[in-house]
């Protein structure tokens, strides 16, 4: 049996999927796809790839069996274009490292912790009570709306009912069982759960149905006071009706770890929207990272070594 890690990501983490391997594999690494000349050699001999990257142009794979993603979403494996007969399989594990970090922006946003922090260590004691300063949030008796009611979304409704949020969802399938959800709602009906949202997680799949769901219709009738954490794909989100929403102070906040502009190697630089999200003080930015955790890597590696 021989294994093909093919692109930057893959032969990035091919030795730590090794190390957990039982059974005799060889194996080669390819981290930059492009290198028609190594390529084609290399898939004509492997039972198994395994890397988030497959496109139509790739040479054939006649004895490739499996394409082992090595990550959750399969937006850069052109499916059409899979071998018929290979078994495609992602990875998961991240759930639990994303539920978390939901909960610790909706924490963070809702207890304005951040320009508390910052006010103080300039010397300014404005948030404190005697000298003039106004409460914060809880989040205990909120409403937290879940877009997309899957792994992650139950991960994230687990975690707010043990803050006393009140938790409902939209999904695009029937759920049977949707505790601890109070209520989920068929996608159609979105529009009628939204007014009721203290805070919006997004962590549906982007699929034709979802992709521009959250436009400035739907903004417009949440709360202002209510708040917007996307974790799932930023497609799903109109990047300017959401920059407008906030900077006209008709969203109070909104805690974005996915992005229209995307970092490459080509551009490392790259601005993550169009828009100038960095300038405004209730966007909490970060670049793709919530579910990168030590516990996720380990669970993902071992789900792959099998």
């Amino acid at each position: 049996m021989r294994a093909l890690f093919l692109g930057g990501f893959a032969a990035s983490v091919a030795p730590r999927i090794l190390a957990k391997v039982k059974t005799p594999l060889a194996t080669e690494i390819l981290a930059d796809e492009r290198d028609a000349a190594r390529l084609v050699p290399l898939l004509a001999d492997a039972d198994i790839v395994v890397g988030h990257i497959w496109r139509a142009a790739f040479p054939a794979a006649p004895r490739m069996r499996l394409l082992q993603s090595v990550a959750a979403g399969l937006d850069q494996v052109d499916l059409a274009a899979v071998p018929k007969g290979v078994t495609l399989c992602n990875v998961f594990g991240h759930e639990s490292a994303i539920a978390e970090y939901v909960i610790m922006t909706m924490l963070v946003l809702t207890h304005r912790l951040f320009d508390t922090v910052r006010t103080f260590r300039a010397g300014s004691w404005s948030a404190h009570q005697p000298a003039g300063g106004s409460p914060h949030g809880e989040m205990l008796g909120r409403t937290v709306g879940i877009l997309g009611y899957g792994r992650i979304g139950r991960e994230v409704a687990k975690r707010a009912v043990g803050f006393g949020c009140k938790v409902i969802a939209a999904n695009r399938s029937l759920i049977a069982d949707p505790a601890p959800a109070e209520e989920v709602f068929p996608l159609a009906e979105l529009d009628r759960m939204l007014p009721q949202c203290d805070a919006l997680v997004i962590a549906a799949g982007l699929a034709p149905e979802t992709r521009g769901l959250i436009d400035a219709h739907r903004l417009a009738l949440m709360k202002p006071t209510a708040l917007l954490v996307n974790i799932a794909r930023a497609a799903i989100v109109d990047e300017e009706a959401l920059y407008a929403a906030l900077r006209d102070g008709r969203l109070a906040g909104a805690a974005l770890d996915v992005w229209w502009q995307t970092w490459s190697g080509a551009h490392p630089d790259v601005r993550p929207s169009r828009f100038p999200f960095h300038e405004l003080p209730s966007a909490l930015m970060t670049p793709h990272c919530s579910g990168f955790t030590e516990g996720t890597a380990d669970r993902r590696w071992s789900a792959v070594a099998g």
